[in-house]
């Protein structure tokens, strides 16, 4: 793996890498809910999303998603890209709050279905009780996110609708954790990284702007990115500079401190 500076690798050679960890949940995934008709899967996958966001922001969504898998494999392959998609439908997180809102909703009613009205112990799981209603879930989650990828913009779903991209975002929030940062002092403006974002003029440009302010008055700092990235860390590997890497401190601990003291 080519080394140019810390934080920095061959942008091809994490393309591969990140590739071949998505291939594994997606076999992982295909093995176990399509074949094998494990409803627990989906349940298991959403929570280890969340439990990592609380530790590493959403790194999870862009390096492991099985869904996130799909999209940046196959259906960015013949995405359309016809418009982009209407932010005001998701103004305030309205999209983002009813889709989590709705997959509690409908878990707690499998449960009360299958565990309190057919009167079935809570360690009962099969394909007939559970299994039937959870892999529909998954397979609308699926279909819908392949659905937006085609019309809108590949990561569509994980931006806007996703909701355990949703409980990601909060983990992450709530336990202030970013999981990359960039040093002000060493970019250069160049919006290389803003190529390979999806939604840059959210996660990177704000960076960009702010550093190039800092450099005006002479400071040195590290900024965090929006707990809403997903951490696939392509910008991280594009960057020319070196000026964006995998940060795993506490976002309020590095925002507006200095390199010397955050170090």
């Amino acid at each position: 793996m080519q080394m140019e500076g810390k934080g920095q690798i061959d942008p091809q050679t994490w393309k591969g890498i990140r590739s071949v960890m998505q291939v594994q949940l997606m076999v992982a995934f295909v093995v176990a809910v399509l074949m094998l008709k494990q409803w627990w899967f989906c349940a298991l996958m959403i929570a280890l999303g969340g439990l990592l966001s609380a530790f590493h922001g959403r790194i999870w969504c862009g390096l492991l998603c099985p869904n996130g898998g799909f999209i940046d494999l196959i259906w960015s392959k013949i995405s359309l890209r016809l418009l982009p998609f209407p932010r005001w439908l998701n103004k305030g997180r309205v999209l983002q709050s009813a889709f989590l809102i709705g997959m509690i909703g409908y878990f707690a009613w499998i449960v009360w279905l299958v565990n309190v009205h057919k009167g079935l112990p809570i360690a009962y799981a099969s394909y007939a009780q559970h299994g039937y209603l959870f892999l529909r879930f998954c397979q609308v989650m699926l279909a819908l996110a392949a659905g937006l990828a085609i019309v809108f913009e590949p990561r569509t779903f994980c931006a806007h609708l996703c909701p355990g991209g949703t409980i990601g975002t909060i983990a992450a929030a709530l336990t202030k954790r970013s999981p990359i940062v960039m040093d002000a002092e060493k970019c250069a403006g160049c919006r290389v990284c803003t190529s390979v974002c999806d939604a840059p003029d959210r996660l990177l440009v704000p960076l960009i702007e702010k550093s190039q302010t800092l450099q005006a008055q002479g400071k040195k700092e590290k900024l965090p990115i929006s707990p809403e990235c997903y951490g696939c860390l392509d910008c991280v590997a594009i960057c020319p500079k070196g000026a964006l890497r995998v940060e795993t401190l506490n976002a309020s601990e590095t925002e507006g401190v200095p390199l010397k003291e955050a170090q």
